[in-house]
């Protein structure tokens, strides 16, 4: 039987991460290692976590360094030969690293994301969100165009963040000694990890909601609006530069080209900031020319050149509707807003937005 390193990153979730831990203790895939971060959590998350004696589950605590950082170190710690990610409110079906590992160690792919079941606080159901096949984080006007139409993962991953969160995720040792853990991205770290990985590894989506999401409140527009959109330009600005000559543009009949261009016109959405998207390909490029070894992640480690690109983010308007429609955004939305969130993505669901 494989070692299954699930990794949870805790913070301030005294409600829900019992449930958390216990959904991985309670897998029945029982080879499990399971390393507990706690980053500086100030509410009772420790008074449990410190009583639980399932000898499969070791506590760190440290100081508050964010959610990448806390992953980041479950990570480098873990021993499995299949690593997963599980945040502090959220829960696994009892079966997903079983199911996840048939697809995993039978060679047919080296990552694995499923179907998400949506619950609320209190664990009520709210809806199956399927991959890239629902649930479209904005109204799409000719779907038909759009790289939803087809079955290509990577090709959807641009297209938005269709596996929502770093709780769906299970991937081989392999895949990680390759990629690389999380980067310095608040919201977008999942995002940024999956492309990479969708790059160069085979990435499949189970047809099975697996996992459930769990939303909190109904806060509203939150002041970190234009950061979360700069993480969007900056990991659409990068990703298609990864792809560029593999899954855009690499043909050369005319027709295919074509439908590349509408394809790509249809498919990428970053609210009114396409200059913001230009101008980190143009810093990354130039970077890159100069040999840089930071290009790509300079931005995300010097503050004052991050700001800098900020202060030309339009946040749009954050008032009434069109406030709901630019929250429905392709990251991990933190979970103070996933109430909020969820509400705009099942009304665009249903054409209702």
């Amino acid at each position: 039987m494989s070692l299954v390193s699930v990794v949870i990153p805790s913070y301030n979730h005294s409600r829900y991460i019992r449930g958390a831990v216990e959904s991985v203790l309670e897998q029945t895939h029982k080879d499990v290692e399971l390393i507990v971060i706690d980053d500086g959590s100030k509410d009772d998350s420790l008074i449990y976590l410190r009583s639980v004696t399932d000898p499969r589950m070791q506590l760190v605590e440290q100081a508050n360094a964010g959610a990448h950082n806390a992953i980041n170190r479950g990570l480098e710690m873990a021993k499995g030969q299949y690593l997963a990610v599980l945040n502090s409110d959220d829960l696994f079906h009892p079966r997903r690293l079983e199911v996840s590992l048939k697809t995993l160690a039978g060679g047919d792919a080296d990552l694995v994301t499923s179907w998400i079941e949506v619950i609320d606080a209190d664990g009520k159901p709210l809806g199956v969100k399927e991959g890239w096949h629902n649930m479209l984080p904005w109204p799409i006007a000719n779907p038909g165009r759009t790289f939803a139409a087809t079955d290509s993962f990577a090709k959807n991953l641009l297209m938005t963040n269709f596996v929502s969160t770093t709780s769906n995720v299970v991937f081989s040792r392999a895949l990680y000694e390759r990629v690389g853990g999380m980067r310095n991205l608040r919201f977008a770290h999942d995002w940024d990890f999956l492309l990479r990985a969708a790059k160069e590894f085979r990435c499949e989506l189970i047809a099975q909601p697996l996992m459930q999401y769990r939303i909190h409140s109904s806060n509203t527009i939150s002041s970190n609006r234009a950061w979360m959109l700069f993480e969007i330009c900056w990991v659409l600005a990068v990703g298609m530069m990864r792809f560029e000559g593999d899954l855009l543009y690499s043909s050369d009949d005319r027709d295919a080209l074509i439908a590349d261009v509408q394809a790509l016109a249809e498919s990428i959405n970053v609210q009114g900031n396409d200059r913001i998207v230009w101008m980190i390909r143009q810093f990354v490029d130039s970077r890159r020319k100069l040999g840089d070894p930071e290009a790509e992640t300079r931005l995300l480690d010097d503050k004052a050149l991050r700001d800098a690109f900020i202060e030309y983010i339009d946040i749009g308007d954050t008032t009434g509707s069109a406030a709901a429609a630019a929250l429905a955004l392709p990251v991990e939305v933190p979970s103070g807003m996933r109430g909020f969130a969820y509400r705009v993505a099942r009304r665009l669901a249903q054409g209702r937005a």
